[in-house]
């Protein structure tokens, strides 16, 4: 029988150091550990995903690609034989570790996206982020990967440090803009809970967050990238993020690995435990719970939600009363100002 569940998300919980702003379930551990762990992970795949054929797959972390070549070249042709034929395969990526032979790895493995945590171009920066590459990393990772066939990539940046200036993030456009970067997805600076910024008692300034924000929409759209989420970019609509887009869209998706999270059957799964031991929760969606979860994420959208398809429908007519700052246009249901969404989740809550 074949799986109703198209997307995969996998976990690698392992970096090499950590940045100062992560708070996800990450760890710095000895190779007999990620060993373990990766071979556990194999043996769950095999047996979670029978009969499985996924549109995507997104390796996530952690730092996926930080544990040895032998072991991540094991673990992704594992996954390769689970997609689909027309598929979308992600892992994300710190720079500092694609060399060409990790390169010819991903390929080899029928890896054809791949996300580089970058942040920024300004290397001092980098290393008070708590970073481990540079500026010349990210470019030659890039080469590395276009060498090898892999031109869908993306890069993740940061915006909201208040040491971060103006002119760092004209810098970082520059750089796209030059290098031709397919996707880019800007996220805004959140003190997490078990962050070292957090545990230093860092203070965000919130107007500079804003301030920065509407500078990086009016830089992106100067060189034509479209905003097409929250926080996402792309210059044309085929390098959109698959994965991300089912997230969006309220799909089934299978989750594996400590620190993952699913959602299938109105169950969203979280994996918790710790290294040697993890399991499965499930939190079962009520019918409000559902629909509110369909309003977050598909309103993050900048097309929003297609009102013609029935579950999208009864969510929006289960809270249209409590609606506001939306509006309906060509049967899709948007909000106003993608950049004052939370205004319209607070009234739903």
């Amino acid at each position: 029988m074949t799986s109703k569940t198209k997307h995969l998300y996998v976990h690698i919980p392992f970096c090499k150091a950590i940045c100062h702003y992560c708070d996800f379930v990450r760890f710095v551990s000895n190779s007999n550990c990620i060993s373990r762990y990766t071979h556990r992970l194999i043996n769950e795949i095999n047996d979670r995903c029978k009969g499985c054929k996924f549109k995507t797959i997104y390796v996530g972390g952690g730092t996926p690609n930080s544990i040895d070549n032998h072991l991540l070249n094991t673990l992704l042709c594992t996954l390769s034989k689970y997609l689909a034929i027309d598929y979308e395969f992600t892992i994300e990526c710190n720079p500092e570790n694609i060399t060409i032979d990790q390169a010819y790895i991903l390929k080899t493995n029928n890896v054809n996206r791949v996300s580089i945590g970058m942040q920024t171009v300004n290397n001092t920066l980098l290393q008070k982020f708590g970073r481990q590459h540079t500026l010349k990393d990210v470019q030659e990772a890039i080469s590395n990967l276009r060498k090898v066939g892999i031109n869908n990539i993306s890069i993740d940046l940061i915006y909201g440090f208040n040491e971060l200036m103006d002119n760092d993030i004209r810098d970082t456009i520059k750089f796209i803009r030059s290098a031709c970067i397919p996707h880019v997805a800007w996220y805004a600076l959140e003190i997490k809970p078990g962050s070292f910024l957090n545990k230093n008692k860092y203070q965000l300034n919130d107007s500079h967050i804003e301030h920065q924000l509407k500078l990086i929409i009016k830089l992106m759209n100067d060189i034509n990238y479209q905003r097409y989420e929250v926080s996402n970019w792309c210059i044309k609509s085929q390098f959109r993020s698959l994965h991300n887009q089912a997230y969006w869209l309220t799909h089934q998706w299978k989750a594996i690995g400590l620190g993952a999270c699913g959602f299938e059957k109105r169950t969203y799964y979280e994996i918790k435990g710790n290294l040697k031991k993890y399991h499965l929760r499930k939190t079962k969606y009520s019918t409000s719970d559902y629909y509110f979860q369909i309003m977050m994420m598909g309103l993050r959208l900048q097309e929003g939600l297609d009102l013609t398809h029935p579950i999208y429908k009864k969510a929006y007519i289960y809270y249209k009363d409590k609606l506001k700052h939306v509006h309906v246009e060509n049967n899709h249901l948007r909000v106003d100002n993608l950049n004052l969404l939370d205004n319209t989740l607070m009234e739903l809550m």
